[in-house]
C-alpha cells in the first residue's frame, strides 16, 4: 500500500461518520432531493418557463420537472434520463397528479443522443448532472440540435476540481482528496473503507432485501474506468459550449463553504490566478442558441 493510500485511508477512517437520514433512506433522499432542486431553481426565474416547451435533462425521479409542472407556466415539460429505476419512480409520482398528465411526460434517454426531434424545445434544464456526462461535447451539440433558435440551457454544475468533485465523500470525507492523494489512492481507499465494519452503507449500497451490495470499488483505479464523473474543468466547458454553437449568457461561480464567512473566503480565493476551479463549489450557467 502506497504512502498516499495509507494517508487517505487513515484520515478517511478518522473522519468517518454515520450517514445523514437523506443518505441512509431512499424516501428521505427523495425529499431532500426535492428541496435541493427547489433551492437550485432560485438562481433562475419562473419566467424562463412561460409558454415554452421544456426539457429537463437528467431528470432522475422527476422532482424538478414536477416542480415546473406545478407552476402551470410551461407549454410542455419532458423529463429524460437513462436511469430506468428513477424514471419508474417519476412515473409513479406523476400518476398521483393527473392534472399534469397533459403537460408532463417522462422518457428514457440514450447515450447515443436525445430521442427528440430537431428544434423541438425552447428550454433545457440540467441540474447536478453535467459532471456525470462522459461525452460532454457530444451532449452540448445534441442540446443545440433539439433547441429552437433563441432557446436556452440552464445549468447548475459542480466542476471536478472543486472540493467534492469526485463525488466520493460518503467513503472519503476529505475535501480535495483527488488533489491531495490522487485517483489510485482514492479508489483503493474507497475499497478499504467500504469493507470496514464501521462503515454504514448508504441507500444506494443496499440491495432490495436490505443487505449490503458487494464491494464495487475493487474494480476501478481511475475516474475514467469508473465512468461516473467526467473531470471536466470550466475552461474546457466554455470551449465545448462555444464549439457547439452556444453563446454563454451567464457563468456564475459559488465558492466552497457553508457558513457565510467561509463562503466569502472561498469567493475571495477565486480571484487568485489558477485557483478559481479548485475553490468553486458549483456554477450557475445560462447558454443561448443564437437566432439565425
Amino acid at each position: 500500500m502506497s504512502i498516499r493510500t495509507k494517508a487517505c485511508t487513515a484520515i478517511s477512517r478518522w473522519m468517518m461518520t454515520p450517514p445523514e437520514a437523506k443518505m441512509a433512506d431512499i424516501g428521505d433522499y427523495g425529499a431532500w432531493r426535492d428541496a435541493s432542486l427547489r433551492s437550485s431553481w432560485r438562481h433562475f426565474s419562473d419566467e424562463e418557463l412561460r409558454g415554452r416547451d421544456v426539457l429537463d435533462f437528467g431528470c432522475g425521479a422527476g422532482q424538478l420537472a414536477m416542480l415546473f409542472a406545478s407552476k402551470g407556466l410551461a407549454r410542455s415539460i419532458t423529463g429524460v434520463d437513462i436511469d430506468t429505476a428513477a424514471l419508474g419512480r417519476a412515473e409513479a409520482e406523476l400518476a398521483a397528479h393527473p392534472e399534469w398528465s397533459d403537460t408532463l411526460r417522462f422518457i428514457e434517454g440514450d447515450v447515443a443522443g436525445l430521442p427528440l426531434a430537431d428544434e423541438s424545445v425552447d428550454l433545457i434544464t440540467a441540474f447536478d448532472c453535467m459532471e456525470h456526462v462522459m461525452e460532454p461535447g457530444a451532449i452540448l451539440a445534441d442540446w443545440a440540435r433539439v433547441l429552437r433558435p433563441g432557446g436556452r440551457v440552464l445549468l447548475e454544475w459542480f466542476p471536478f476540481k472543486g472540493p467534492w468533485g469526485p463525488h466520493m465523500e460518503a467513503l472519503i470525507p476529505v475535501p480535495w482528496s483527488h488533489v491531495l492523494f490522487g485517483e489510485k489512492a482514492m479508489f483503493r481507499t474507497a475499497a478499504a473503507i467500504y469493507d470496514d465494519p464501521a462503515f454504514v452503507p448508504r441507500h444506494w449500497d443496499l440491495a432490495e432485501d436490505g443487505t449490503k451490495k458487494p464491494n464495487k470499488w475493487t474494480q476501478w483505479e481511475s475516474f475514467a474506468e469508473q465512468a461516473y464523473v467526467n473531470q471536466l474543468d470550466t475552461a474546457t466547458f466554455r470551449q465545448l459550449a462555444r464549439a457547439a454553437g452556444f453563446a454563454i449568457a451567464r457563468f456564475d461561480r459559488s465558492g466552497f463553504g457553508r457558513s457565510a464567512p467561509m463562503k466569502r473566503f472561498g469567493n475571495t480565493l477565486m480571484a487568485v490566478p489558477g485557483l478559481a476551479d479548485y475553490v468553486t463549489s458549483y456554477t450557475v450557467i445560462a447558454l443561448e442558441k443564437p437566432i439565425r
